[in-house]
């Protein structure tokens, strides 16, 4: 999946935009937040870290179903 700049430079605004969100849950529920940006353009352009990312949080089951997602998307006729 390849990444570019525009992708990773909107990955920062989701970051910014939801910490916020993130510290009030925190402070809130008194439970340990991250926040994780998803950011996929039309093309299937994703951000470099996305993977590392969702392995961080555990969440196995999102990285495959975007792993079969590009595998299929990118199948020869």
């Amino acid at each position: 999946m390849p990444a570019d700049a525009g992708v990773e430079e909107k990955e920062q605004k989701k970051m910014d935009r939801h910490q916020d969100m993130a510290r009030e849950l925190k402070r809130l529920w008194k439970v340990e937040t991250k926040v994780i940006p998803i950011v996929v353009e039309a093309l299937g352009t994703v951000a470099k870290g996305l993977e590392k990312n969702l392995k961080k949080a555990g969440s196995n089951a999102l990285l495959n179903c975007f792993k079969k997602l590009h595998s299929w998307e990118h199948r020869e006729y």
